[in-house]
């Protein structure tokens, strides 16, 4: 592992890792599709838990994804981009976890484990963050991340 992988050693990386495994577990653990039941509720129950199953495994892999590729570059508004989108995947994770519920599949206890998990990443993300140098970033056209005064680059 060289400098470039640094990120895979840090605390955010390794549970980021441990959400991710936690995710694969319940996925697979989960049925293709729902037994019994309302046949006519049956093609929709079967289509949500599908897309519930989709959903956690993508934000899952999105989390360490984003970490990763924010260890490679040093501005703050790419790096704000890519944190609002871990929180999004983390909080997208935990909702589809109700999809699954709803779906028939329910595993409380395997789904507070994922729960908990990324109220443990949350802290560790929080002083990640607070890492971002405001000073080490271009002007944001989409005006997201632009302090007050910033003014356009001119090329």
């Amino acid at each position: 592992m060289d400098d470039t992988d640094s990120y895979r050693k840090t605390p955010l990386f390794k549970q980021a890792e441990e959400i991710r495994k936690l995710a694969t577990a319940i996925v697979e653990s989960a049925p293709d599709e729902i037994k019994g039941g309302d046949p006519k509720r049956r093609d929709f129950d079967d289509h949500m838990l599908e897309q519930s199953k989709d959903d956690i495994m993508a934000n899952a892999y999105l989390i360490g994804a984003k970490i990763a590729g924010t260890s490679s570059m040093n501005l703050y508004d790419l790096q704000m981009e890519y944190a609002c989108l871990i929180r999004r995947a983390c909080r997208e994770m935990v909702v589809a976890l109700r999809g699954l519920e709803i779906a028939g599949h329910s595993e409380q206890a395997h789904f507070d484990l994922l729960r908990n998990a990324v109220e443990e990443f949350r802290p560790l993300f929080v002083e990640w963050v607070a890492t971002f140098k405001d000073s080490d970033r271009m002007y944001d056209d989409w005006g997201l991340f632009n302090l007050p005064g910033d003014i356009p680059d001119v090329d």
